[in-house]
Order: structure tokens, then C-alpha cells, then sequence
């Protein structure tokens, strides 16, 4: 397999590269053609696709899955559920596929299993490296997710790159960017991005919430319930609250968190909640359809927080 300082060479590059190296890197390395065969028929290296080699012996992981899918000859990135696992979104933690994504007339060479995706409209700014491994960027993720995905768990996925503060601007600007006749998935982003900034949450759904917590806990909520410091002056209206335990429930719209200052002013009000004794819990656009992480959020708090004063009622509101 070469002389030491060869094997050293491409030791590291592959510790790097999660394990991985294309037989291209391990020339380079100073390999020849024949000692990467050699290598391969004693167990020492392994093949993980045409062109792309592992170190044997190592722990075949996802990492090391989709950097060999990135390598492959004619691939480009990992995209769409790979990037979105890559990237640590919301939904996808558990994604098992390996995908990625190349130009529209490439044909890489890949093992099976993996899942390619062409697209005319690539450039490089749809791509950078996560772990080292080349990936989509979380926007142009985003852009293409829906229609492989679905528009639950892309929109739970876009939720979760909002609260890790990817702008807004860069989501609108490359899904407009992506759209093309034929491509569902810019336009769903653009529908999801236009519910979040735009819309709040249907009175209805606060409605149903609160029945289903009532129901469970037999705990009287209000609402819409203001709350004012002690100067009297308003810091939010809450939208369901247990006014005697302080804890509320609050529909959240990117419009008010769109710039850092936005979050800053936000951040600042929480603590000042906090201070008065409030816990509040925060409803998002992914929890439309799947309200069960809210329930489970409340109904802890009900039950766990001491009365802020036993003989004050519950307060007065329409539920």
C-alpha cells in the first residue's frame, strides 16, 4: 500500500473525510491503482462506490454514507433529506435515505440505495459543507424539500431553521430564485414562509387546544388574558392562560422575529414574563396539525406549578 508516509497521508485524509477518500485523492496520496486493489481484496480499504474507497475496519456510520455519496463521480452535494438530517432540522434526525443531488444531464455513480435528484438551477451558492460534507445550504434545502418530504415535515423543518435564525429574506430570495414551471417545492415554501410572517394561528385552533386541555386536566384556561407589569404597562395577550399558576400560551409569527433586533425585543419581554412568574409556552406553525407536543408542554406546567394564589379565581374569558 505505498510507502509509510503514503499510508499516513491518506490515513488522514480519510480521518478528515469521516473514512472516506476517492480513489482519485488516494493517487494523490501516492496509492497506485494496483495497491487500492490490493488493498481492497485484504480487507484493509473497502469499496464504498465506483471511485470511492473506506478505510476497513472503520464503523460504516450515516456521516460516512453521505460523504461517499457526495464523493461519487457526477454527484454534487448530499440535498433534500440527507441535508436536512445534516443540517440537525427538526423531523429528520431519523432520516435513513441517503440523497443528493447533481445536474440535470449528470449520471453519477453511485452505490444502491441512493436517492438522485437532478436539477438545471444548481450554482454554488446552494452549496456548502456541513461536517465537511458537501450539502445543500439549509435555504436551497428548504426550496427543493416539499415534494420529496412532504409539506408537514418540511414545514416543521422550516420552524426549526426560523428558531435557529436563518432570515427570512434568504428563504424568500431563494425559493424565488428555484422557481421554474414544474417545481412544487419553492412554492410551498413560499405559502409556509407566508403563513409564519403574515398569519397568526386560526382563533379556531386556540379554541379546539384548549377543549383538549380542559378535557384532560378539567383546568379553567382564559382567553386571550393580558398581562402588564407593575406599571401597568401591557407586555402581551396571551392567548390561552391559567392566570392562577402563570402559565400561558402564546401563537408565535416570524413577523416579530425576523431581525436580530426583532428577537433581541423579544428576548427582553420573555424575561420580563419570567420575572412576574410567568412559564409560557409557544405554539408554532408545525403545531397546527400535530398539537400534541403543546399539550404535553402545558399539561406538565399545570401540574407542576404551585398556585400563585389559591383563593383568586381563575380568571374570565370565553372558554
Amino acid at each position: 500500500m505505498g510507502g509509510v508516509s503514503d499510508r499516513q497521508r491518506l490515513m488522514n485524509l480519510m480521518a478528515r473525510q469521516h473514512g472516506v477518500a476517492t480513489s482519485a485523492q488516494a493517487r494523490a496520496c501516492g496509492l497506485s491503482a494496483r495497491a487500492e486493489a490490493a488493498a481492497l481484496q485484504a480487507g484493509t480499504l473497502i469499496q464504498f462506490g465506483p471511485g470511492v474507497i473506506g478505510a476497513g475496519g472503520a464503523p460504516v456510520t450515516y456521516l460516512s454514507r453521505a460523504m461517499a455519496a457526495a464523493l461519487s463521480p457526477g454527484a454534487v452535494a448530499t440535498s433534500h433529506g440527507t441535508a436536512a438530517r445534516l443540517h440537525g432540522l427538526d423531523g429528520f434526525y431519523r432520516h435513513e435515505a441517503i440523497d443528493v443531488i447533481t445536474t440535470r444531464h449528470a449520471n453519477p455513480s453511485v452505490t444502491a440505495g441512493v436517492v438522485v435528484h437532478r436539477s438545471r438551477g444548481l450554482t454554488d451558492d446552494d452549496v456548502a459543507e456541513v461536517d465537511g460534507i458537501p450539502t445543500t445550504t439549509v435555504a436551497t434545502t428548504l426550496a427543493l424539500l416539499a415534494p420529496a418530504a412532504g409539506i408537514g415535515p418540511t414545514a416543521r423543518a422550516l420552524d426549526s431553521a426560523l428558531r435557529d435564525g436563518v432570515s427570512t429574506e434568504l428563504l424568500r430570495a431563494t425559493a424565488q430564485r428555484w422557481r421554474r414551471r414544474g417545481r412544487s417545492g419553492p412554492a410551498a415554501l413560499l405559502m409556509l414562509l407566508g403563513e409564519r410572517v403574515d398569519q397568526r394561528l386560526p382563533r379556531s385552533w386556540f379554541q379546539r387546544l384548549a377543549s383538549r386541555i380542559l378535557a384532560t386536566a378539567g383546568i379553567r384556561l382564559v382567553d386571550e388574558h393580558p398581562v402588564r407589569d407593575r406599571r401597568g404597562v401591557l407586555l402581551a395577550e396571551l392567548d390561552l392562560a391559567d392566570p392562577v399558576r402563570r402559565v400561558g400560551v402564546e401563537c408565535q409569527s416570524w413577523r416579530w422575529h425576523a431581525t436580530p433586533t426583532d428577537q433581541h425585543r423579544d428576548a427582553r419581554r420573555r424575561g420580563m414574563l419570567r420575572q412576574l412568574g410567568w412559564e409560557i409556552v409557544d405554539v408554532w406553525w408545525s403545531d397546527l396539525h400535530h398539537p400534541d407536543r403543546v399539550i404535553a408542554e402545558v399539561l406538565y406546567l399545570l401540574r407542576t406549578r404551585t398556585p400563585n394564589c389559591p383563593s383568586q379565581p381563575a380568571g374570565t374569558g370565553r372558554l
